[in-house]
């Protein structure tokens, strides 16, 4: 474990795994820190020198009270890179880091040498534009015996995603009390993932010019911005706004395939897949990754 300087006061985690290669780069998704890739992100050691990056906001880095917006997110990565005089990486990215490893890619198109998206969003504009009608809905309250312990906590985590997390995952993403074991709370500045969804700006998938695997799970939308949570309570200016959301969200989809068939872009639906494709569906990914990031 290494600490970037990335801005005036702002330190990240940087998880040197080693190897042999050229670099890269894995970035998490959003309430993670690096360390989800603790034990998935070492199978490449043998043809890459291989690091994982925690977002400011959350476990080790530092938790500043600005930055959250895709760009400043962007330039972060751009400046881990720097920060180890690395002049070109692939990278792997993984749900919210969508955006911002998209800004890099069409920003910084001479420091990336390929890319790999797992799962990731497409449409964090459309998500910053909803909160930007809708306040953020409260967090679920866990079952008390799914937080009466760290070991409870991580069964539950495994339950809820597919598969297991690193135990340095659950160490750097929460906080227990140190008597009784009991989970307290997130490792993370409060505010950080509001900012983060609330920041996320449009990137242009279509204008990456390096080469892309996309690596997916097929969860159609229902398109129906009625079937919201308490819809029809709302004034008529915010149900209108979500109407034209819901469309443009379905129209996004519609893009993003087209886009999976440029002559760059390799895209996989994973069949029987949860959100955490490298943990449900490891070996197709693993095979996926190693064949594409080697060969292609």
């Amino acid at each position: 474990m290494k600490r970037v300087k990335v801005a005036e006061g702002v330190e990240l985690e940087l998880l040197d795994f080693g190897g042999q290669g050229p670099a890269l780069v894995f970035l998490s998704g959003l309430g993670n820190t690096g360390h989800v890739f603790d034990t998935f992100a070492p199978e490449f050691t043998a043809a890459h020198h291989v690091y994982a990056v925690t977002r400011r906001g959350f476990g080790s880095s530092n938790w500043p009270e600005q930055g959250y917006d895709t760009a400043t997110l962007g330039e972060d990565v751009v400046r881990v890179l720097e920060g180890l005089g690395i002049a070109k990486a692939s990278f792997v990215g993984h749900s919210a880091a969508g955006p911002e490893l998209t800004w890099v890619a069409t920003h910084h198109p001479e420091r990336v040498e390929k890319v790999v998206y797992l799962d990731v969003r497409t449409d964090g504009d459309l998500l910053a534009e909803l909160l930007s009608v809708l306040p953020m809905p409260p967090p679920s309250e866990p079952a008390p015996e799914d937080v009466a312990s760290r070991a409870a906590l991580a069964a539950a985590v495994a339950r809820d995603v597919g598969g297991a997390f690193p135990a340095h995952e659950i160490d750097e993403a929460n906080e227990f009390d140190p008597k009784t074991g009991h989970y307290l709370r997130d490792r993370k500045w409060p505010h950080a993932e509001e900012r983060v969804m609330k920041g996320f700006s449009k990137v242009d998938f279509a204008a990456v010019t390096a080469a892309v695997l996309f690596l997916y799970v097929d969860q159609p939308r229902s398109g129906r911005a009625e079937d919201l949570p308490g819809f029809s309570q709302m004034d008529l200016p915010v149900q209108e706004k979500l109407r034209t959301l819901s469309a443009r969200a379905l129209q996004r989809d519609a893009e993003m395939l087209s886009v999976m068939s440029m002559p760059n872009w390799k895209g996989i639906k994973l069949e029987h897949a949860r959100h955490y494709i490298w943990l449900t569906n490891h070996d197709e990914v693993l095979r996926e990754m190693k064949t594409f990031l080697e060969i292609f």
